[in-house]
């Protein structure tokens, strides 16, 4: 009778690994909107419903876990990010959220205090409007910076800010004239206050080491484990494509980091892959010859493109 009875009972092989119930769960079904319980195996989901409708998935070795009334969705979608742009700020210098001047410079003291001399400092994130709306300049940290060159992006990416050691580096002086496309912001007797605004942002950039292909697929892996924390599952990556970048970078990428990782089964989130538009033939060849989704994890999005600059930088054109 046992033996009889235990066939009854599916094995996980077939059955589920995990049960989650007593939860509120939103299935996105108008017809059923909500459900208290999910059964689970190897990561995908079988089936969503009340407890009881579950239990013929209920095997040896299922195991339970109680939300005790927690709320369940499906996975956020992020519609704009840099991973690894993000990745790699995250072993950086971090500013994002700083609301006084003096933490600017706590933090960039405190980071070339764990840097060898002469090596870049790099960070960002920093947004000027949370401390009042005044542009940070050069003079803020080069006391404090006085023999590594400094680059700190601005949170929407569109400016960055260089210490004096870093304009000295890049040749940047009162008589280095704007890009097309860029701003060099001067102060009122015509020096360069640090900060350079899109197309400018290339006069310090060029000088900036390359990342290795390692230290960006551990960022990709990094800003993926970060997104997972917030409950994000997939994202639309337009890349390490800024103004004042080379084009190449997301197509290294692409291959470096994003196709390397799905080979080897690292991938954490789904990404949805845009390209600059200068590279739109390339792409086109890529998607006529594979087609648009490579995997259940990387998608061929589209292309991206930069028409101004942002709210944020001040370099947006109105009428």
């Amino acid at each position: 009778w046992l033996k009889w009875r235990a066939s009854l009972i599916p094995s996980t092989k077939f059955g589920a690994d995990l049960i989650v119930k007593n939860g509120i769960i939103f299935t996105s079904d108008p017809s059923f909107p909500f459900a208290n319980s999910m059964a689970i195996r190897d990561g995908r989901i079988l089936r969503i419903g009340n407890y009881s409708s579950l239990q013929d998935l209920s095997g040896y070795g299922t195991k339970e876990l109680n939300l005790e009334g927690k709320v369940v969705v499906p996975g956020f979608i992020d519609s704009h990010v840099h991973l690894i742009s993000a990745g790699l700020q995250m072993a950086c210098v971090q500013l994002e959220g700083v609301n006084r001047k003096d933490e600017v410079v706590r933090r960039v003291k405190e980071a070339v205090l764990n840097a060898k001399r002469g090596s870049w400092i790099l960070g960002g994130g920093w947004n000027n409007d949370l401390w009042g709306g005044e542009l940070p300049m050069a003079s803020w940290i080069d006391e404090v910076t006085p023999d590594n060159p400094v680059w700190l992006t601005r949170m929407d990416g569109h400016m960055g800010l260089a210490n004096s050691v870093a304009l000295k580096l890049a040749g940047v002086t009162n008589l280095t004239k704007d890009p097309n496309g860029g701003k060099i912001m001067q102060t009122a007797d015509g020096e360069p206050t640090g900060l350079l605004i899109d197309a400018a942002m290339e006069l310090i950039l060029s000088w900036i080491p390359e990342v290795s292909v390692d230290e960006r697929r551990e960022a990709m892996l990094r800003a993926s484990s970060f997104a997972l924390t917030r409950g994000v599952t997939t994202v639309v990556d337009v890349g390490r494509y800024f103004p004042g970048s080379s084009v190449e970078h997301s197509w290294q990428d692409f291959s470096d980091v994003y196709q390397w990782a799905d080979s080897s089964g690292k991938m954490k989130i789904r990404v949805c892959l845009f390209f600059p538009i200068g590279t739109w033939s390339r792409l086109h060849g890529v998607i006529h010859r594979a087609g648009r989704a490579l995997s259940n994890w990387i998608y061929l999005g589209g292309v991206k493109a930069f028409a101004d600059g942002s709210l944020g930088s001040n370099s947006a054109l109105f009428h």
